[in-house]
């Protein structure tokens, strides 16, 4: 398991739970699952495959991060209901598990395990966590302070 998996200390009971309310959805490889300006209103986990997380800027193309089996993502759009931040392609044949909002306030209802709920908050925090630390090192290269002081 890696360190961004949302089934990470769940039972394979609590598992099946959380996989049985979603939709289990095959992706062909190659495939786009949506591109950067859809509205989203679903998040996904990769079940078996791999899926990559693309930017496109300037006539640039990055992948942002390749994703395995527990990871999520197309959350930030649907919570926030907001538009899709970058491009979701399947890099080979891929199962996901499709939880939109209706989905995960049934997880909810039926006592969803804690732990899949702080896992997906884990997931969160370390993605933001590597954000600032990328958005720093850009700003700031290595001349940036060992010593930080919190101004919250």
């Amino acid at each position: 398991m890696t360190r961004t998996d949302v089934f990470q200390q769940l039972t394979k009971s609590e598992i099946n739970r959380v996989i049985e309310l979603g939709l289990i959805r095959p992706i062909d490889g190659g495939k786009v699952l949506f591109r950067k300006n859809d509205v989203g209103h679903e998040m996904y986990i990769v079940l078996k495959g791999k899926i990559e997380i693309i930017d496109e800027y300037d006539g640039h193309r990055k992948v942002l991060a390749e994703l395995g089996p527990g990871e999520i993502f197309g959350e930030m759009a649907m919570f926030e209901k907001h538009i899709r931040s970058a491009h979701a392609l399947a890099k080979e044949p891929t199962q996901i598990l499709v939880l939109s909002e209706d989905i995960l306030n049934k997880l909810l209802e039926k006592k969803v395990p804690k732990r899949f709920l702080a896992n997906i908050i884990a997931v969160l925090c370390h993605r933001l966590r590597l954000t600032n630390s990328m958005y720093m090192r850009a700003k700031y290269g290595d001349s940036m302070s060992k010593d930080v002081t919190w101004v919250g």
